[in-house]
C-alpha cells in the first residue's frame, strides 16, 4: 500500500485531491492531511509517507521551507508541489529540493493520476532496488568470511598462489602491495602458555571467534581467517613507504593493543605471534612462518615480534625458508627464471654463512637437489636424471663458484626435463582428442564426450585445445565436417539432404547456414558450381 499525506491550507482542494486519489486507486492510502507548514513537518515525523502533495502558499512555515526541513530528514519522500503561484524562483527551489512535479492549479483529474501513477512506479523501483541491495549486502555477508578463509588458506598452503593472492587483493580492494601475518594463539595462562588439549582450546576459540574478528576489524583494516583449533590467522596489509623498523613497532602496537582489550574477555590467555612485514604477495607465507616462529619462542602469553627474537639471540638473519619453500614452488611450475632466482638467494645466504665450511654448504644443497628430485618423478624424466650419483660428482668440488654452476645446471636439468614432459603430455592429450573426432565427427559429439574419452575436464580441454590448435572446440570440428560434406558434393553420389546428416549435422537448414558462412556458398550453390566447372 502506497501511502499519501497531502498538505494545503485549503480544505476544497484537500477534499478534492483524496476524492480523485480514491475513487482511482485501491493501492493507496491517505493517511493524513495538514493546513500549515509546521502541522506537515510534524506529521510527517510522526508517520513518514511515501508521497506528500504539498501547497506552497500556507500559514506561519511556506511549503518550500517545509519541504527543505522534510528533506533534510526524510530523503526518500516523493514531493509534488501544488500551487496557484506560476513564480520562476519557487518552481527553481523545489527543483534544487529534489521535487518531482511542480503543478499549478487548478489541477485536473487526469494530470493527478498521471502524476501519482509516475509517483508509485518511483517508489516501486526504488523499493525494489532497496530489496535488490538488501540481498545482496545479505550474500556478502555470508561470503565474505568464507573468500577470507580462501585468502589465508591460500597464503598457508605449499602451492604457488601468487596469482590467485593477487586476484583476492582485486576482490578486496587492498591497496597496499604486501602486508605482516599475525598468528593469535589461545593457550592455558596457568601451565605457561602451552595446552593439555587442543580440543578444548579450539572449542574456546570458536565461541570468542566472533568476538574477536569484530575487535581486530574495528582497531584496523585487516583479513581474519578461520578458526585452526587455537590458533587464528590476521594478515595487515603493510605500507611499502613505511620503513621496516616503523613497520615493526606499528605492528607490535597494534597486537598489544589486542591482547589488552581481550584480556579479560577470555578465561585463558593469548599468544600472538608476528611476522616480518614483506611488500609482495608472493612472501606473505615467510611473514606465517616467522609468526610460527614468534609462537613458539614465547614461553608465556604475550606478544612476540619475529625480528626481536634474531635480536635476542644476536644470531645474524635465518636460513631464508621462504625462498626454499618458494624454489620448489617455481620448479614445480617449470619457471627457469623465477627458480634460479631463488636458488641464487639461498646460495648468497649459505655462502656468507658458511663460507669457511665448504662441506656444511654442500649438505644443504643436496637436501635441496633431494627435494627437487623428488618432485620430478611425477613427471617422469629421463633415467639419467633421476639418478642420485650425483653425490659422487659434487663432493669433490670445492670451489664455491664451480658449486655455485654445478647445482645450477642441474636445477635447470629438472625444470628442462619437466616441461618437456608437460609439453609432450600436452600434445598426446591433444592428438588424441583430434584423433577421437576425426572417428566421430559423423555422430552428435560434444566437447564433454571428447573430455570423456581422453579422461579430462572439459574445461581443461577448451583451454587446452585452443592453446594447441589456434581453434576452440566447436570451430575445429565444423571445419572437418565442412570439408568432408565439400569432398561428398564434389563426388556427387549423394543429396544435400544425405551429407548432411552424413557429416553430423541432424537439420538440412542449419547445415545449409554453416556451410554458407564458412564456404561462402549453399552447398547446392557450391555443388553446381563445381559440376559446372568440369
Amino acid at each position: 500500500m502506497i501511502k499519501v499525506m497531502i498538505a494545503d491550507d485549503e480544505k476544497v482542494a484537500i477534499d478534492s485531491l483524496k476524492f480523485i486519489i480514491e475513487k482511482n486507486f485501491t493501492d493507496v492510502e491517505i493517511i493524513s492531511t495538514a493546513r500549515s507548514g509546521r502541522e506537515a513537518i510534524e506529521k510527517v515525523e510522526e508517520n513518514v509517507p511515501d508521497v506528500l502533495f504539498m501547497d506552497i502558499r500556507m500559514p506561519g512555515i511556506n511549503g518550500i521551507e517545509a519541504i527543505r526541513e522534510i528533506r533534510s530528514r526524510h530523503k526518500q519522500v516523493v514531493i509534488i508541489v501544488l500551487t496557484a503561484f506560476d513564480q520562476f524562483e519557487f518552481a527553481k527551489e523545489a527543483v534544487n529540493l529534489g521535487v518531482m512535479e511542480y503543478l499549478l492549479k487548478p489541477v485536473n483529474r487526469a494530470k493527478v493520476v498521471e502524476v501519482v501513477n509516475k509517483a508509485i512506479n518511483i517508489i516501486r523501483i526504488e523499493k525494489e532496488k532497496w530489496k535488490v541491495e538488501l540481498e545482496m549486502k545479505e550474500k556478502l555477508e555470508y561470503m565474505t568470511p568464507i573468500l577470507e578463509n580462501g585468502f589465508i588458506y591460500s597464503i598457508l598452503l605449499f602451492d604457488d598462489n601468487s596469482k590467485e593472492l593477487l586476484n583476492y587483493k582485486r576482490l578486496f580492494d587492498i591497496k597496499e602491495d604486501g602486508g605482516t601475518i599475525f598468528t593469535v594463539e589461545i593457550v592455558d595462562e596457568e601451565s605457561g602458555g602451552y595446552l593439555d588439549t587442543k580440543i578444548g582450546y579450539s572449542v574456546k576459540s570458536q565461541q570468542f571467534y566472533p568476538y574477536f574478528t569484530d575487535m581486530v576489524k574495528s582497531m584496523c583494516n585487516c583479513i581474519v581467517g578461520p578458526v585452526m583449533l587455537n590458533r587464528v590467522v590476521v594478515f595487515v596489509p603493510t605500507d611499502a613507504e613505511k620503513d621496516e623498523f616503523a613497520g615493526r613497532l606499528e605492528a607490535v602496537s597494534l597486537a598489544e593493543t589486542l591482547l589488552q582489550r581481550l584480556t579479560g574477555k577470555l578465561n585463558c590467555g593469548l599468544k600472538i605471534g608476528i611476522g616480518k612485514g614483506y611488500k609482495r604477495f608472493d612472501m606473505l607465507s615467510a611473514s606465517y612462518e616467522e609468526s610460527l616462529k614468534a609462537l613458539r619462542y614465547l614461553q608465556g602469553t604475550g606478544v612476540m615480534h619475529f625480528m626481536d627474537i634474531s635480536a635476542r639471540n644476536a644470531k645474524g638473519p635465518e636460513y631464508p625458508e621462504y625462498k626454499e619453500k618458494y624454489l620448489l614452488q617455481k620448479v614445480s611450475a617449470g619457471d627457469a627464471a623465477e627458480s634460479i632466482n631463488a636458488y641464487h638467494c639461498i646460495f648468497d645466504w649459505l655462502a656468507g654463512e658458511y663460507g669457511t665450511q665448504p662441506m656444511k654448504i654442500k649438505n644443504k644443497l643436496l637436501e635441496i637437489l633431494f627435494l627437487i628430485n623428488h618432485l620430478s618423478w611425477e613427471y617422469e624424466p629421463d633415467e639419467e636424471l633421476l639418478r642420485i650419483d650425483f653425490l659422487e660428482e659434487m663432493l669433490p668440488i670445492n670451489d664455491l663458484g664451480e658449486l655455485r654452476l654445478w647445482c645450477r645446471k642441474r636445477i635447470e636439468n629438472i625444470i628442462t626435463q619437466i616441461n618437456s614432459y608437460r609439453d609432450y603430455k600436452v600434445g598426446r592429450l591433444t592428438k588424441r582428442a583430434k584423433e577421437y573426432i576425426k572417428t566421430n565427427y559423423s555422430k552428435s559429439i560434444t566437447l564433454e564426450d571428447v573430455a570423456r574419452e581422453i579422461n579430462v575436464s572439459p574445461q581443461y580441454l577448451s583451454k587446452l585445445f585452443k592453446e594447441e590448435t589456434g581453434e576452440n572446440f566447436i570451430d575445429y570440428l565444423t571445419a572437418i565436417r565442412i570439408r568432408i560434406a565439400k569432398n561428398l558434393l564434389e563426388s556427387d553420389e549423394l543429396s544435400v539432404k544425405e551429407i548432411c546428416y552424413s557429416v553430423g549435422y541432424s537439420d538440412p537448414n542449419y547445415f545449409s547456414r554453416i556451410f554458407k558462412r564458412i564456404v561462402g556458398a549453399t552447398p547446392t550453390e557450391y555443388k553446381e558450381s563445381f559440376l559446372s566447372a568440369q
